[in-house]
This record gives structure tokens, sequence and C-alpha cells, in this order.
């Protein structure tokens, strides 16, 4: 076993949370003591068996804890943390924080398994009880008081009529005592007990409450994979077969670096065809860009002038024959002859000049334009195969790692010798780790809480004592799944914008990370115990002390309540007194 492996399995040997991982056919390959502590499982009977052989045969009771295992196995259900209770066997019963993960291959960054990881929460669970319990009893006891002081109020007030009627009836004894002895009878030595005692109340004062500030803050955990912050994404240039390979995935580089060659047997077939079309294209336009002086014309003006010579000939000869036939020379067959050679050289001038007005029109602009954008394309047709041809030698455009581009399964393209690539086609990308993005779900309930901007620290198992600072940089305002009994989950991005060198040393492209989102932070937050604020017709009340001992019910403006107190935004100030209800 090298060192780094003896590190990884001493760690996984005295971490106090439990951890199992299965393979995809639901075996378990480790267990680790804690695990087996927790669940209070025999290790040596656990590794190495499926599942449903350890899990299944136990307590219906937990057939919760073996659900979460068996959607993270065979739906993968993984990146949540659930909270379920698991029966050990004897019967004790124990509540479990329970979160599931990928466990990925080294190399080809595929699935090979499910790994959990659970912590027993039972203790914190029954003080969380206890103390909600204890509020109830609390309260309870405060309504009890109130019901004693009204009683204690209505004895009071029974207690002093009975008083002052026992004044009056004192009073009437000595008038009477009065008459007595001014008659005649004997007076009375003493009078004793005649005064009743005063009533003592034994009812405690109610206990006051100063409001005071102190910090309140509330985070989001969230999980997700480390990805550069930036990927550049190098495609094929043209059509070709890779010669040469000079990189593996993972690996970084420098910017102008060689990565791969590609055949250019094909571009060159299409780079000749390509300059014989511009040649040509160039030789059509400079032909019409001189149409007046070129070879045609010369040609139809050189008819057009034959057909006039001729037709001026046969005029003569027409002039000659009309003489001699006046004359009586010649028969009229002859000089009919003449008028019909007129007659054609006059048809086949008309012909020539026809034929020149049309060849004169293809030197027209539209036909010397059109010309002039063949050129154009044959030119920069030209000039994109030679820029393909300078692309055979597929460079680094930038200084980074070479990871796989993001694309669908069914369209990644393999890069080994021979392989054949298209154009476009994406063939790697180099990814900037100066920085980070990490890729995560929040689901629901959650997303509410978020914000663009706010503070995210990132820690991971792969890189421990490492804290990485980041921020909230983008949410989906559509949500993915929520199909069945998963929850609509929504995409967000934390951007980590700078990385130091020692975390550049540490760092690896696609390393988990567990993100604490800052979703509140107050550092002189007014809070109170929940006993402190009550609901009523849709107001929120709390009972303050005034300077002259009276108790006013004030309306305030509620926050972030925590598990036993509740956020003051409005309605009271620092060193208001208040009294329980």
């Amino acid at each position: 076993m090298n060192p780094a492996d003896h590190l990884h399995q001493n760690i996984l040997e005295n971490m106090r949370d439990g951890v199992m991982a299965l393979d995809l056919q639901g075996r378990i390959t480790l267990f680790n003591p804690a695990a087996a502590d927790i669940l209070n499982l025999d290790r040596s009977r656990v590794r190495g068996r499926t599942f449903a052989e350890v899990f299944l045969s136990m307590d219906e009771a937990n057939d919760e804890f073996n659900q979460v295992v068996l959607d993270a196995v065979f739906e993968k259900a993984v990146g949540r943390q659930e909270t379920v209770d698991f029966i050990r066997p004897g019967g004790a019963r124990a509540t479990l924080s329970l979160t599931s993960s990928y466990l990925r291959g080294e190399e080809d960054d595929q699935a090979r398994g499910v790994i959990l990881v659970f912590s027993d929460i039972t203790a914190l669970k029954t003080l969380q009880e206890q103390e909600r319990e204890n509020s109830r009893k609390l309260a309870r006891a405060y309504t009890d008081l109130e019901e004693s002081n009204a009683r204690l109020t209505q004895t009071l007030k029974r207690a002093q009529v009975v008083r002052i009627l026992a004044t009056l009836g004192v009073i009437l004894f000595f008038v009477s005592l009065g008459v007595v002895y001014f008659q005649g009878f004997t007076p009375l030595k003493s009078l004793s007990g005649l005064t009743a005692p005063a009533p003592v109340s034994d009812a405690p004062p109610p206990q006051i409450h100063t409001v005071r500030t102190q910090p309140l803050t509330a985070t989001i955990s969230l999980s997700g994979r480390l990805q550069p912050v930036e990927e550049i994404v190098v495609s094929a240039p043209f059509d070709a077969r890779i010669l040469e390979n000079h990189f593996i995935f993972g690996q970084r580089v420098r910017q102008g670096d060689l990565l791969l060659v590609l055949d250019v047997s094909e571009l060159e077939v299409k780079l000749r065809e390509a300059r014989g079309g511009r040649i040509k294209a160039a030789q059509k336009f400079a032909e019409l860009r001189d149409w007046d002086n070129g070879q045609e014309m010369a040609r139809a003006r050189r008819s057009v002038e034959r057909a006039e010579n001729k037709l001026e000939t046969d005029r003569r000869k027409l002039e000659e024959s009309e003489l001699l036939y006046s004359r009586g020379l010649i028969p009229a067959n002859e000089l009919d002859t003449a008028k019909q050679q007129v007659q054609s050289s006059t048809t086949d001038l008309i012909a020539s000049r026809e034929d020149l007005a049309s060849t004169r029109d293809k030197g027209n602009p539209d036909n010397v334009m059109i010309a002039r954008m063949e050129l154009d394309n044959a030119e920069l047709r030209l000039t994109e195969l030679e820029n393909q041809m300078a692309q055979a030698r597929v460079l680094a455009p930038a200084s980074g790692v070479v990871v796989r581009p993001t694309v669908e399964e069914d369209k990644k393209t393999s890069l080994d010798r021979g392989a054949r690539v298209t154009t476009g086609t994406a063939l790697l990308a180099l990814g900037d780790l100066s920085g980070l993005r990490v890729l995560t779900k929040v689901d629901e309930v959650d997303i509410g809480k978020l914000a663009v901007g706010q503070k995210v620290t990132a820690r991971g198992d792969a890189f421990p004592g490492l804290t990485l600072s980041g921020l909230v940089a983008h949410i989906s305002a559509q949500a993915t799944g929520g199909s069945g009994h998963q929850a609509p989950t929504f995409d967000v991005q934390i951007t980590i914008p700078e990385l130091n060198p020692e975390a550049e040393e540490v760092i690896r492209v696609g390393m988990s990370a567990d993100l604490e989102v800052l979703v509140h932070d107050n550092p002189a937050a007014l809070l109170l115990p929940l006993r402190l604020v009550r609901t009523q017709r849709g107001q929120t009340l709390v009972r303050v002390l005034l300077d002259n001992d009276q108790i006013e019910e004030r309306e305030v403006q509620t926050g972030m309540t925590t598990l036993s107190a509740v956020e003051i935004l409005s309605g009271l100030q620092v060193e208001d007194r208040l009294v329980d209800w």
C-alpha cells in the first residue's frame, strides 16, 4: 500500500461519521468502524455482501433508510441530504443524517458506485424535542400563572369587601357599646381580635426581557464539482483523420503547445481546385471589366463592317443592273437577282448590328458586378482552405488544463490516431484554472433564499485545510426534473474568481466540493425568544413594559426564525423591555 492509500485508509478508520460504499450492483465494498458503531453491525459480516442481504431483512421501520440507499444506487438520486430513523439490532432507535454521492473512477470519471456518509444525530434530535417540550411547558406555566393572577385578583377584591364590612361592624359595635355604657351597663374590659389582617400576595413578579443586538447568520449547504472558470473549446478546422496525438486529458499545457496533427491529403485536393477556380474567376472579371476592347467585341464590330461593305457593294451592283436593264442589255431576271441580293445584305447588316448590341450588353455593369462577386467568393474560399491548411497542426490557443468538452454522450469523438473528425466537432477544451466555477442544483424549497452575489465558501475532502471563497453567479429561472417523487430543482452556478498558488497546486478539475451559501447575515439583529411573540388576528404582537410600568401590546414585523428565536425587523428598539404573555 502506497503512502497516499495508507493515509486515506487511516482517515476512513478514524472518521466519526459512518461511511458505506456500494457498487452499482448493490454490493457493499466499504464499511468503516464508525458505520459499524452507529448501526450496531459487525463489519466482518457486512463487507462483501449485498445491501439487500444485510438491511432488507431488518425491521420494517428501516424502510425509509433502505429507500434512500436504493434510490441512490438504482435511480442515481444522489447529492441529497436526508434525515431518517434506523432501528438497530436489539431494538434501539437512532436518528441518522444521511448524504449520498457518486463514487467515480480516476481515469474515465464514470460512476463506479455510490458512497453514503451518515452521522448519529439522535442526541441532537432529543435535545431539540426537549427544548420544544420545555417551551410548551413554559408556555403552559405562563398561562397557568395568568389564570392564578386572575383568581388572586378576584380573591383580593372579595377580601377588601370583607374588610370594609368588618370595619363597619366594629364601628357599629363601639356605637352600641357607648349606648349601653351610658345606660348604666358595665363596660367591657377588653376588645381584641376585631381587626382583620390584610391579605398578602405570593405571586412572583413578571420576568423582564431587555432587547439586545446579536449576530444572526443563515447558510444553505450544497454540493457540486469543480470546473475551470472558463473553457476554450477547440473544434476540428476541417474533415480529416488524426495523424498524431500529443496530449492526454487532464494535462497542463502552455499556449502554442502542439496538441494534434491532422491529415491534409483531402484538403490539398480542395485547395488545388479552389486555386484553379480563383484564377478562372479573375480572368472572367478582367475580361468583363475591359469588355469593349475584348476579342468578342472586335469580332462583332468586324462582322458589322463586313455586312455594311457587302450591302454597299450589292447596292452599286443593283444600280448598274438597273442601268443595263433600262438599255436592254440584261434580262429582267438578272435585275431581280440584284434586288434580292441587296435585300439579303440589308438583313445580314441588321443581324450583325443586333449581334454587336447583344455582345456589348455582356459587359454591362450588372455582369461586371456578378463577376466581381464570383471572384470575391473564389478568393474567400481559397483563403478559408489556406487557413484550414495552416490549422492542420492544432496548437493550444491558451495556457491551461486539457479537459473533455461538454457534449452529449452520443456526440463524443475519439481522438485516437486514425480516428476521423468532421468540421466543427468539439475536440477538446482548455480550462482556465486561475479561477473555478461549480455547477450545483437547488431544490424549490431553498431556491427563493438565493440571490446573485451572495458569498459562498467551498471545502472538500480532496483539499483538506483549504477554504475557497466565491459568489453566486447565476440562478436558472427554469426548473429541471420534478418527475415522480423527486422535487423540481434549479441549476445554480458558483464562481470562485481567484485561486492562490497553494490552491492551484492541489485543485484538480472534477473534484467534489461542499458549498456553504451565506443567505442571511445581520451582525446586529434584534432577536427575541419565541415565547415573547404571539400572533393574533393576522398581527404579530409583543408586550412592552413602558416607563410608567404600564404594559403595551405592540405590533412588530418579523424576519428569520430559528428553533428558539425570531428576528425583529421593525417595531422595537434596543433597550426596550418586554414581558411574557
